[in-house]
């Protein structure tokens, strides 16, 4: 690939437990040729965290895993309860609690404007974990739900904390960077004019690269974490920078938001 850019991305949200075992070495290979050194793997729930432990072993020093419970999913019987004592158990392997947040796509229509009591109960007990043993969240937490989510977020005093393709009224917007959490980008950003002024409105202290792999954002064509170069591309012509400005600044954020 010409025109590499310099500074190593990271792809800070990705499903690597979806893609097809038989991929999986070229998957890496292509994002390594993209100028991707690392990516952050999140769970879907129980089976998902033991499913990222295995492909942690297969590539400790380009993957990086987060156990949690996707919150548009119907956890099992004391899933959550599980997953809560895997995090403990697993400290020292993984890097944030997530995919955790607040459901929206999954609740009724007419539904989606407040938080479902049991939802913010099963979150309140990640971020509790979380605070706890100091890690990061990546959060799904959209629309209508981001304001509550950010004010569980202070609530538990959780210090580091990524809106994950965050779509949100741009007063809550700011008040998510004015509280210090980050933003990500997603590939939607070169087709939606919702994420391109998300982009101009975030500054790019505030901004992570994502692509929430293998997310269809082309029907029939998974995305996967190379597609992060087409991200930092495409914030670089909205802000106006070099590509490598874009990789400097973002990496940094991402490797302030996983503590190293």
């Amino acid at each position: 690939m010409t025109d590499r850019v310099s500074i190593p991305l990271i792809d800070t949200h990705v499903h690597f437990d979806r893609f097809p075992e038989a991929e999986a070495e070229a998957i890496i290979r292509r994002a390594r040729d993209a100028g991707v050194c690392r990516v952050f793997a999140v769970a879907m729930g129980e089976a998902s965290c033991h499913s990222l432990l295995r492909w942690k072993e297969r590539y400790p020093d380009f993957l990086e895993i987060a156990f949690g419970v996707h919150p548009e999913m119907e956890a099992g019987a004391g899933e959550t309860e599980r997953v809560l004592r895997l995090i403990r158990r697993h400290r020292g392997v993984i890097r944030a609690v997530g995919e955790v947040g607040l459901p929206h796509y999954s609740l009724p229509e007419g539904k989606r404007l407040f938080p479902p009591p049991s939802a913010v109960k099963r979150l309140e007990s990640f971020l509790e974990v979380a605070r706890e043993l100091d890690l990061p969240v990546s959060l799904h937490a959209v629309h209508a739900m981001a304001a509550p989510a950010l004010r569980l977020l202070k609530k538990h005093r959780v210090r580091r904390a990524v809106f994950h393709w965050l779509k949100a009224p741009f007063d809550v917007v700011d008040a998510i960077v004015e509280a210090g959490y980050l933003v990500s980008v997603t590939p939607d950003v070169s087709v939606r004019e919702r994420d391109r002024d998300l982009v101009r409105r975030v500054p790019l202290s505030s901004l992570v690269l994502e692509t929430d792999a293998p997310w269809e954002y082309e029907k029939g064509h998974p995305s996967e974490p190379a597609w992060v170069r087409r991200v930092a591309e495409e914030v670089a012509r909205i802000k106006g920078c070099s590509l490598d400005e874009v990789g400097r600044v973002t990496t940094r954020n991402a490797l302030a938001w996983s503590g190293d």
